[in-house]
C-alpha cells in the first residue's frame, strides 16, 4: 500500500499545499485510500469523431461543427440548430457588471442571470477554428466545448517558441488525455523542465494527482513526453505563490512542505 511519504517530495509537498485546510491525516489517507481509483481523464468532447471546423451563424457567431453536426446546439426543425446558454452578470448601485467567476464580497451586489434559448442556421462555409476570434465564439452548451476552441496565443515570446516546439515534436492536442488542443505549457515547478502541452482541464488537475503509479495523471508525471526534448520553462514566466498563501498553508499544516525543496530560480 502506498504511502504520502513514498510520492516524489516535490509532489508530496504539492499535495500538502493543495490540501492544508483539511490536514496531513486527510492527505495520508487520500493517498492511501486512492490506489485502487485511478485518477479519470476528461470525457471526449459530444459528436462524432473527424476534424472540427467552425462555420458563422445567423447570430452572428461562429459555431464549432463536426460531420454535419453543430456541436453547441441541438438539432431543431427547418435546418435549425437550437441553443441554450446560461448567462450571469453582477447588479450593482451603478448598473450591471460583467461576472467572471469567483466568489463576491460585496454585500450591496447582487448576481443575476437568465437562461438564453434561440436558433442558429449555418450561413457560409467552415473555417479553421483557430483563426476564429474570441468575441465571434460561441459559448453555448456543455461546459467542455470552451476547450475545443484553439487556444489563444501565448503571451510572450519565450513561450510560444515552446509551444511551437511541443506541437512540432508531439502534436497539438493535449499529450495526457489527447482530446482537447493543447493550450498550457506544463513544466516542472521543481527543475523546470518542460513535460507538455496540456488542455485546460488536465492542466487544472494535474498536481492534484495521488498515486504513485497505475494512472495516466502518475505515467504522464513519471514519464513526461516532452523529458527527450530538453526544454526549459523560463524562470521569469513560472507561478511564484503568494507569501500570504504560503503562510496560511504554514499555519494550517504547522510546518513548511517545500522546506528544503528549492525550486528553479
Amino acid at each position: 500500500m502506498v504511502s504520502l511519504y513514498e510520492l516524489p517530495p516535490y509532489r508530496r509537498a504539492q499535495l500538502l499545499r493543495r490540501w492544508a485546510h483539511q490536514g496531513v491525516a486527510f492527505v495520508e489517507d487520500l493517498v492511501r485510500d486512492a490506489e485502487k481509483r485511478p485518477c479519470r481523464l476528461p470525457t471526449p468532447p459530444p459528436g462524432p469523431p473527424g476534424r472540427t471546423f467552425a462555420v458563422p451563424g445567423d447570430d452572428g457567431r461562429f459555431h464549432l461543427e463536426r460531420a454535419g453536426r453543430m456541436l453547441c446546439g441541438e438539432a431543431a426543425a427547418a435546418g435549425a440548430w437550437s441553443h441554450r446558454q446560461h448567462c450571469s452578470w453582477i447588479e450593482r448601485e451603478h448598473g450591471p457588471q460583467e461576472w467572471t467567476g469567483g466568489r463576491q464580497d460585496d454585500p450591496e451586489a447582487a448576481l443575476a442571470s437568465v437562461v438564453a434559448e434561440w436558433p442558429v442556421r449555418t450561413t457560409g462555409p467552415g473555417v479553421d477554428p483557430g483563426t476564429v476570434d474570441r468575441s465571434e465564439r460561441c459559448l453555448a452548451g456543455r461546459y467542455a466545448l470552451l476547450h475545443l476552441w484553439p487556444p489563444r496565443p501565448a503571451r510572450t515570446a519565450s513561450i510560444r517558441r515552446l509551444r511551437a516546439a511541443l506541437v512540432d515534436a508531439l502534436g497539438a492536442d493535449c499529450h495526457l488525455c489527447g482530446l482537447y488542443p493543447g493550450a498550457m505549457v506544463d513544466h516542472d515547478h521543481q527543475s523546470g523542465r518542460v513535460r507538455g502541452l496540456l488542455c485546460a482541464l488536465c492542466n487544472r488537475v494535474l498536481e492534484e494527482c495521488p498515486h504513485l503509479t497505475g494512472c495516466p495523471r502518475a505515467d504522464y508525471l513519471l514519464a513526461p513526453p516532452a523529458a527527450g526534448l530538453n526544454l526549459l520553462y523560463p524562470a521569469s514566466q513560472q507561478w511564484r505563490p503568494k507569501e500570504a498563501t504560503r503562510q496560511r498553508v504554514i499555519e494550517q499544516l504547522g510546518f513548511d512542505p517545500f522546506e528544503g525543496l528549492h525550486p528553479a530560480p
